[in-house]
């Protein structure tokens, strides 16, 4: 019976991920039909810097879901306020750094402790089994900022509108996720997971965020704004090729988990990975490659469609290989323990570095930095193979075939 009930919730959540996620994405492309370029590329910047940030409310996610009880409250509340003092210190120059208005960092800043708050408390509802409360939530986020947005667009300019529904969205959903009292109230003393299982989770997800989302960032420091318009519409757009692939690592993490528990090979289920991977998120990629006037046109229109073109493919491309190297790297964090966390935010480190190097070693033009972005993706693959390698050697039933 208990089974069935965990089978039945991680369903449950993992179509509520599902169904937010499409939202979201879908609100992202609908903007492009709203705003110019310049407006859409600061927007993309701000998300891009929203999502960053979103490493950390993603590790108390998933450290207070480990915890034995308690929702990890104070600690969440205290972590947030210092990431956003510093935002909000940092806000005159990182704005316009990035090509975003300093009073929308300032704005954002405000909000990080929420941010936060909410990740630690999705993580009590997955724990308590409360998948109604965690899937509302989600929904409640996306969905309140997709309705608030066209009401503020009579009276804000269109991407302080969009910035504004995200930042409303955020803070509604945190009552629909409020522990219940006697849970809340139990003692943190308590912990499986601790506050040393946080630091690498949020290493983790800062690393792989920075790899999908700071191009766009990069292209906000280094293009004009039209420039920068245009490559965050081709990298948005070509982000469907990472959350195709990206339902195959949800569905397959716990899988390979119980098997390593069990002490059963895994090998085939890396390859089945790999193999839905290629299939799944490399559909939308092959067809950015062969018709990117077609794709760019149906996302966004005739408005911007023409400066997103030229980039599409290798934007698809790029993020192709991201997502085939995170497969793997999703198989050595559900088949190693906390070592492997740092390995694996290790390789995507590395990977970031070398879009770096390679964006500020070109000249700034759009299909320059998508060149330099599929040069960093594709470096994953290498350093994804390094991480493999010490994993298959201390669980040797990992690749036992490939």
């Amino acid at each position: 019976m208990n089974d069935r009930r965990d089978s039945m919730q991680g369903l449950l959540s993992l179509l509520a991920v599902l169904g937010s996620s499409a939202l979201n994405y879908g609100y992202t492309l609908l903007l492009g039909r709203w705003l110019d370029l310049p407006g859409y590329g600061a927007f993309a910047a701000f998300t891009s810097l929203f999502m960053l940030t979103a490493a950390l409310p993603i590790a108390f996610q998933q450290a207070t879901s480990r915890r034995a009880r308690g929702a990890n409250t104070g600690t969440a509340l205290r972590t947030g306020a210092l990431v956003g003092a510093a935002l909000l210190l940092l806000s005159p120059l990182l704005g316009p750094r990035i090509g975003v208005p300093a009073v929308w960092v300032a704005a954002f800043a405000l909000t990080v402790p929420a941010m936060v708050l909410l990740g630690a408390w999705r993580g009590a509802a997955q724990r308590d089994g409360r998948s109604a409360a965690f899937g509302w939530s989600l929904m409640t986020e996306h969905g309140a900022k997709v309705a608030l947005t066209a009401p503020l667009l009579a009276a804000l300019p269109g991407p302080a509108a969009a910035v504004t529904a995200t930042l409303l969205g955020l803070l509604l959903a945190l009552p629909v996720v409020r522990p219940r009292p006697a849970l809340a109230a139990a003692s943190v003393t308590t912990v499986t997971g601790g506050r040393e299982g946080k630091a690498p989770l949020t290493f983790v997800a800062a690393a792989q965020s920075a790899l999908l989302y700071g191009d766009v960032l990069l292209a906000g420091v280094l293009l004009p704004p039209a420039d920068a318009g245009a490559y965050a519409a081709a990298a948005t757009l070509a982000r469907v090729v990472f959350f195709a692939g990206w339902a195959v690592q949800v569905a397959a993490f716990p899988v390979v988990a119980r098997r390593v528990a069990a002490g059963e090979r895994t090998g085939p289920l890396l390859g089945a990975a790999l193999a839905a991977t290629l299939v799944i998120a490399g559909l939308p990629a092959l067809l950015f490659a062969l018709a990117p006037a077609w794709s760019a046109q149906l996302a966004f229109g005739t408005g911007m469609s023409g400066a997103v073109i030229p980039l599409l493919s290798l934007t698809g491309l790029g993020t192709l290989a991201l997502t085939v190297a995170a497969t793997a790297l999703n198989h050595a964090l559900a088949s190693g323990g906390a070592a492997v966390l740092w390995r694996v935010g290790g390789a995507y480190v590395a990977a970031n570095l070398v879009t770096l190097a390679c964006a500020f070693l070109i000249s700034p033009e759009p299909s320059h930095l998508a060149l330099a972005a599929l040069a960093g993706k594709a470096t994953l693959i290498v350093t994804a193979t390094l991480v493999l390698l010490p994993t298959t050697r201390r669980f040797p039933h990992v690749l036992p075939r490939l």
